[in-house]
């Protein structure tokens, strides 16, 4: 009995069934996926690879697209104004058009195992392009004040149509409930940076 208690070793307490696989297994099974469905999946999850819908991101062909992005991200990461709040970011009015495809659209619900905090890592995203199908085109805005008008557009969209969306759409909203000093924001469509549409941004003394 002294012998047996001198060898005794407390060991950690064990419940349910007796594991399957070793550490050095589990890791190869996130990599390899060699064994049973059901033990994949547990072990995907005890590697913090749960199962998620990705996210949808622009797809980016050209490297210099990536890296624009990239370097406006990082000069305005601190943007704030002088007395170091970020105030700066609550005097922008976002604004683009989007196509919304009312029916046709051939899109399914699709996941991905990834680890946390790493939703927007390309491997993890689904890239998304224009599809054709029965379609609407719409102009809106936003801001930190709230959702703006949303304008759905008519025919086909020019630097005409889009002068016409500024002046009746646009501007009255921002007269009414942006500060004082707000700057514009738009995309670099050639709709958007037009001499038509930067004269009437001049005229109208608005920054863009």
């Amino acid at each position: 009995m002294i012998s047996n208690a001198l060898k005794w070793r407390a060991k950690p307490e064990r419940r349910g069934r007796k594991r399957k696989t070793t550490i050095k297994m589990d890791r190869r099974i996130t990599r390899m996926l060699p064994v049973n469905t059901v033990t994949v999946r547990r072990h995907l999850c005890e590697a913090n690879l749960f199962l998620r819908i990705p996210h949808k991101v622009p797809l980016l062909k050209k490297k210099r697209h990536v890296q624009k992005r990239l370097k406006f991200a990082k000069e305005h990461i601190n943007w704030r104004n002088w007395f170091g709040e970020m105030e700066k970011w609550r005097n922008i009015l976002w604004t683009d058009e989007s196509k919304i495809v009312l029916f046709g659209s051939k899109d399914h619900r699709q996941f991905v195992r990834r680890p946390p905090n790493s939703e927007f890592k390309p491997q993890y995203t689904v890239k998304t392009v224009k599809r054709g199908g029965a379609s609407i085109m719409i102009w809106a805005c936003f801001s930190y004040y709230g959702v703006g008008p949303i304008y759905r557009i008519p025919g086909i969209m020019d630097q005409f149509a889009y002068v016409k969306i500024l002046e009746e759409v646009m501007l009255p909203y921002a007269e009414e409930d942006m500060p004082l000093k707000w700057l514009f924001q738009q995309g670099n469509d050639p709709k958007h940076t037009s001499k038509r549409a930067k004269s009437w941004f001049q005229t109208n003394k608005i920054l863009f």
